[in-house]
């Protein structure tokens, strides 16, 4: 290795090359791309001198690259890569280097068939695209960790390359035989017995019996008319994210060997991403999330900066497009070029709250392949896009607020908002109300937060609830036992907890409770009784106290006690009378039970007066982030306007000021 690298070196003396940066490597906050070096040929140079020039210091690559890195079975060449990445040191621009197992190279798909993907018709996955790996495979994983050490062993101890990536946007289906074998393992080690598997999913119903694990078959959608058991469709869920999980986590132990440097993966948003974040992110020392929302749902980056904040981890937006995200057609609604200052105001709203590196894909536009309309900083013949300028004006912007940035943190939140994979996975096996998508549903309860100017966490099922004064959690239909004990302390020790719609209903197995629909215990522990289940119907509306409002999604009624105070009651049809929102005392805290989901204008109402108050206010659509030193006294805020449309905040200090539409102000104290 030091020989190669010393006839390396040799040769870049002869090379053209960017003068060494007189600092040392890039401290955050970094503004970062996507960059293909296999492909850049001899516009390396001038591509590093615009980066330099426009503010980029952090470049990503190699995540597509097997092919050149292991030209055959074996045979290693990073000499390459080893001179890109001393390029870029040299000029004080950050490397993250990538191992490139989303795209295993066509001599070992054709070497090792076991190793490709089964899509759910039956279609072995084969070369020309990309994930088309199973993670199940013992031969893939077996390449996919030997190359990882390689690249640890060369580049480990490399003092340009900051942080390691691990593959590329984990996930895809798989239904092939070392999938089948690997879940029939998987679900021994849940049960124990098959005695114990049938017991906990009812398969007595419809005949579905089985004798042992390996007749248990994977729920293939294509294969069994009228739907597979919603069970197995759950547990089939937690079994591919257990798998990518230690694909990635066999991967990162293989560099640890080499590096201390940081590692981390991608994640991807919104719903496209099926891996449950806090068993991903666990063992990672980054946390990192790919996000291409469009210029009209901004508010998307400040959900993405809210669920990875609590990790407590430093975290990045890995990637995210500079004008539009396409393949080889374009969405014209996208294109970020045509809402001028909104790509300025998305890449705020990540470092104002919290987030260290917002990395666009990518640096030049491809001039071929699949992604060939995919929105850039500089076209494939070298000129700036449109709106690269926003990108230039905010990295300016960030070299002037770098010291107060790395010096303050945003302010703790007192309220926090539930958020995790597995309770998607239990509504893709049983949706219970038609047209629900978990993703979205969650994700207009927080808008809602957000625009009433609460500051708000973002947390998995399970994270600690310690410090916040009121816990959200709608849409959880499943709360396993660590969740439900730690909720009770929380309630009896002084916490407001919101509970539903659609929560407490499944057990962890995507079963209904057998003894009272949010399980018996819960029920007396609450204080009330479900009595009825419905959908709303087209008559069904709740009494407030105040006025008749409007229902969705799904209706629960509840029987109640001297001891709750019920905020609504359902009108009309079935339930006309039932309890719908009920509040009950427990020790020094209360439950707030929502049985359904009020009109957006009542339900935004109830939940701004749940929260603390706050000196700060703003306009819908507005976002201030307040930010605190590292001893929690006031150091200013960051404010950002999600929409185009003009706006007004009050600080915390002085007087109220106007806002332009996706504007942007940096108030530090």
């Amino acid at each position: 290795m030091m020989l190669m690298k010393t006839l390396i070196l040799s040769a870049l003396l002869l090379t053209p090359t960017i003068v060494r940066a007189a600092s040392a490597q890039p401290e955050p906050p970094y503004v970062g791309v996507s960059y293909y070096p296999e492909v850049a040929g001899d516009q390396m140079d001038d591509d590093i001198a615009l980066m330099r020039e426009m503010g980029v210091n952090l470049v990503r690559f190699g995540e597509f690259a097997w092919s050149r890195m292991e030209t055959n079975d074996g045979e290693f060449n990073f000499a390459w890569l080893y001179a890109a990445v001393k390029r870029f040191s040299d000029a004080g621009i950050a490397v993250q280097l990538c191992t490139p197992t989303a795209t295993p190279p066509v001599w070992l798909s054709e070497a090792h068939p076991d190793i490709l993907r089964v899509n759910a018709f039956g279609q072995t996955i084969g070369h020309g695209g990309r994930r088309h790996y199973c993670p199940n495979s013992p031969t893939y994983r077996s390449y996919a960790v030997r190359i990882a050490d390689k690249m640890g062993e060369e580049f480990g101890r490399e003092p340009g390359v900051i942080a390691w990536q691990i593959d590329n946007e984990l996930w895809e289906d798989c239904y092939c035989a070392n999938c089948e074998k690997a879940f029939h393992g998987w679900l021994k080690n849940r049960f124990g017995t098959i005695e114990n598997l049938n017991a906990a999913w009812l398969t007595v119903l419809w005949s579905q019996e089985y004798q042992s694990f390996d007749q248990v078959p994977l729920p293939n959608p294509q294969r069994v008319g009228a739907g597979h058991h919603p069970s197995l469709v759950a547990a089939y869920r937690h079994f591919m994210s257990d798998s990518y999980v230690a694909f990635c986590d066999a991967q990162a132990k293989a560099l640890r060997r080499h590096t201390k440097k940081s590692v981390t993966t991608n994640a991807h948003n919104p719903a496209y991403q099926q891996i449950d974040y806090a068993d991903l992110f666990r063992d990672l020392d980054l946390v990192s999330t790919d996000s291409y929302a469009g210029p009209n749902d901004l508010m998307r980056y400040a959900f993405e900066a809210d669920w990875m904040r609590p990790l407590k981890k430093p975290f990045w937006l890995a990637e995210t497009a500079s004008t539009h995200s396409a393949g080889t057609a374009v969405d014209n609604a996208s294109d970020w070029a045509n809402f001028p200052g909104a790509l300025r105001a998305k890449m705020w709203l990540t470092y104002a709250l919290g987030g260290d590196a917002v990395s666009f894909w990518l640096w030049r536009a491809h001039w071929a392949g699949q992604e060939l309309e995919h929105g850039s900083l500089l076209y494939p013949w070298g000129d700036e896009c449109a709106n690269t300028p926003e990108i230039r004006r905010a990295a300016a912007e960030l070299k002037t607020n770098a010291a107060w940035l790395r010096a303050t943190k945003p302010a703790s939140a007192k309220v926090a908002l539930t958020y995790g994979l597995p309770s998607q996975w239990q509504f893709t096996a049983s949706p219970i109300a038609a047209g629900f998508s978990y993703d979205a549903a969650t994700t207009v309860f927080h808008r809602m937060l957000a625009e009433c100017g609460i500051s708000r966490d973002v947390i998995m099922p399970g994270g600690s609830v310690d410090g916040y004064q009121t816990v959200f959690s709608p849409y959880f239909p499943a709360l396993d036992a660590a969740t439900l004990k730690s909720m009770k302390s929380y309630v009896e020790q002084g916490g407001t907890w919101v509970l539903g719609p659609l929560s407490a209903c499944r057990t962890t197995e995507a079963t209904a409770h057998r003894d009272a629909c949010y399980g018996a215990d819960f029920e007396k522990w609450l204080g009330i009784h479900v009595r009825h289940r419905s959908p709303p119907g087209s008559s069904t509306r709740l009494a407030t106290e105040k006025e008749a409002v409007s229902c969705q999604w799904w209706c629960d009624a509840y029987e109640t006690s001297a001891t709750q105070r019920v905020l609504a009651r359902y009108s009309g049809g079935p339930l006309d009378g039932y309890a719908a929102i009920v509040e009950c005392p427990i020790g020094q805290g209360r439950v707030i039970l929502l049985g359904t989901q009020p009109e957006d204008r009542w339900l935004r109402d109830f939940l701004k007066n749940l929260a603390p108050e706050t000196q700060a206010s703003a306009d819908a659509g507005v976002i201030i982030a307040p930010r605190v030193t590292s001893d929690g006294k006031p150091a200013g805020c960051v404010v950002v306007n999600t929409r185009a449309t003009a706006a007004q905040f009050q600080p915390a200090r002085g007087a109220p000021e106007k806002i332009e539409g996706f504007g942007v102000k940096i108030l530090p104290w």
